[in-house]
């Protein structure tokens, strides 16, 4: 007889079984008991993966049985089976309910057990061909902000849990965004290059590079810390020691296995960085030196996470043909006494950990199929929590995972350019339970323009707008009375560059007032601008012919200069010829006609 983890109950005859649990049962057949009743369904040849396995015994069918049970049919079972699920579901709302509303949470319970919504959103809307793939996601710490970065050096935030686009800027141009962690100041973006601070609106405050940052791929900035110092590591075989404030570089160590991919923190004052080949690494923060080493997987690290009781690691492992099969199960560590505990199976593909911020035994493991549940490192009956399918596209897989501090939503990187958001049913779901209020652009102020007579000489006649029409306006001056000048700059005087400072990377300087907002003076500066060029026009006369002609010879630029005065003279004796021969012409024409008539 074996008993699974779902519950379910096998009895068949033995015909296989391997260090791992894995069994074979030969005319196997599934007993159902509800309550006093029991029937047996026929499975035929049935094997078992040793990680379901949650019992196993040896039956003596020549002893008597000792609870009486009534066999009955297979459609009776089945039904009465059905009822007595329902039975317990209804019970286990009922029992959820009253203890949501009193503000208590049984053991083993986790905000998963509520029911959740998903949000998506495009990365970039106009990249349709070749979308960016989503390599770094992090919740804000102070606001309602999501933070995501992509393999083209973009970062963007998103606002509430519509994900309402906040801001959108460029790191980098060749190097694609590894990691992003929330500060007081914004988000802090590391790529395989440089090391940059931006605001939370996009203005930079400060980007770092160095010889030392070549391929980084995690940082590590901790908290507790007096001093400002962030870890960096990658795959070029070191691990850096910086100092945050003043950008130098304090220690470098050279690391055994040749990279760290990821870095995590222990309030026991460790530091666990992880490699590609398996190996967990717990060094002192002050030295870099090794205390304890660990080897939880023998292929390759997927992600690990920890609190100061509790190591977690998910990885790979390689098989027989020296492939790299996914481990089904959690590697957990005591850091009490430096022991491994006992494996602990989940049902979908670990790749991503997170830990809970309510409990310390409970864990949250995603898939990059979309999956994600919670488990207790513990066991216990209520170890494993719902769970939860993420709608993605089946195109592509999970690249990130991150959970907001209030453990009301999780986001979702997406190798097709989405970013997606699972957030609670609530009222009051938010990522942080005391966030900062959002500055958003003011909203331009709509002018609203009644009743103005025409007769009235106070009216205010710039409040009407001029309406955008592409057919030409009475106020529009022909072209041929007219001619675009350009205003020149105008020079900085010296006084303000002496008085410059630097605030975020804008040079800002205080304003004097000695000048109208938007307006210019009339008179020229002849320190600031030109002097105004003179234009003049000679009268337009329709009922001489010679008009079109008139209107080639305008003068112009008339500044006293010599060579101007005698192309304007050469100018007016073609004029003057010209006109003396059309007169010349109509007094022959005139004879001619009176001649015929004659």
């Amino acid at each position: 007889m074996v008993v699974l983890r779902d519950g379910r109950t096998l009895i068949g005859f033995l015909r296989s079984m391997d260090q791992f649990a894995n069994l074979v049962l030969h005319r196997a057949f599934e007993r159902i008991c509800v309550q006093n009743k029991y029937a047996d369904i026929p499975r035929g040849v049935f094997v078992i993966r040793g990680e379901n396995v949650l019992l196993i015994g040896e039956v003596d069918f020549t002893h008597p049985i000792r609870v009486p049970l009534i066999e009955v049919t297979i459609e009776e079972i089945l039904k009465l089976q059905k009822l007595d699920i329902e039975k317990k579901e209804r019970i286990e709302k009922l029992k959820q309910k009253a203890m949501i509303q009193r503000g208590l949470i049984m053991d083993g319970e986790t905000p998963y057990a509520y029911e959740y919504s998903e949000s998506a959103a495009l990365f970039n809307s106009y990249a349709e061909t070749n979308p960016p793939q989503i390599t770094a996601t992090e919740f804000d710490n102070a606001q309602e902000l999501l933070w995501a970065g992509s393999n083209e050096g973009r970062v963007v935030s998103y606002f509430g849990c519509e994900l309402r686009k906040y801001t959108a800027f460029r790191v980098s141009t060749t190097s694609e965004v590894r990691q992003i962690s929330s500060l007081t100041e914004g988000p802090l973006i590391l790529t395989s290059d440089s090391l940059s601070l931006y605001t939370r609106q996009g203005l930079n405050i400060f980007q770092h590079k160095a010889p030392y940052l070549d391929n980084m791929q995690c940082m590590l900035m901790p908290s507790s810390h007096k001093q400002k110092k962030i870890y960096i590591g990658g795959y070029s075989g070191t691990l850096c020691e910086m100092d945050f404030d003043k950008k130098q570089l304090l220690r470098q160590v050279t690391l055994d296995e040749g990279d760290c991919i990821i870095l995590k923190y222990c309030s026991r004052n460790f530091i666990a960085t992880g490699a590609t080949n398996g190996v967990v690494n717990l060094r002192d923060p002050n030295s870099l030196q090794i205390i304890q080493r660990f080897i939880p997987h023998h292929g390759s690290l997927s992600d690990i996470d920890i609190n100061n009781m509790y190591l977690v690691t998910c990885g790979f492992t390689r098989n027989r043909m020296d492939q790299l099969s996914l481990d089904r199960f959690l590697v957990v560590y005591d850091l009490r006494n430096m022991k491994k505990m006992a494996p602990v199976p989940v049902f979908i593909d670990p790749c991503f950990l997170h830990y809970h911020t309510m409990t310390s035994t409970s864990v949250m493991v995603a898939s990059q199929q979309g999956h994600h549940t919670q488990v207790d490192l513990t066991g216990g009956t209520q170890s494993y929590s719902p769970i939860i399918n993420l709608t993605t596209n089946p195109a592509g897989i999970i690249t990130t995972f991150s959970v907001s501090t209030s453990m009301h939503c999780t986001a979702f990187g997406h190798s097709t350019g989405t970013v997606h958001l699972l957030y609670k049913n609530d009222p009051q779901c938010c990522f942080n339970y005391q966030s900062v209020e959002t500055q958003f652009a003011k909203q331009p102020i709509e002018s609203k323009v009644g009743y103005i007579d025409i007769n009235d000489e106070l009216a205010s006649i710039s409040n009407i707008p001029i309406p955008i029409t592409p057919l030409k306006l009475i106020s529009d001056m022909s072209k041929q009375w007219t001619k675009p000048i350009s205003r020149p700059t105008p020079k900085i005087p010296d006084e303000f560059l002496e008085n410059v400072r630097v605030f975020q990377g804008l040079a800002c300087v205080k304003n004097p007032a000695n000048r109208r907002a938007n307006q210019w003076p009339y008179l020229p500066d002849s320190d600031l601008i030109l002097p105004r060029e003179t234009i003049k026009f000679l009268p337009d006369d329709e009922e001489n012919e010679t008009t079109k002609k008139e209107e080639d010879y305008i003068l112009l630029n008339q500044n006293g200069n010599g060579d101007t005065n005698n192309e304007n003279n050469d100018h007016e004796q073609l004029l003057t010829t010209d006109i003396e021969n059309m007169n010349l012409n109509q007094q022959q024409q005139h004879q001619t006609i009176s001649s015929n008539m004659a």
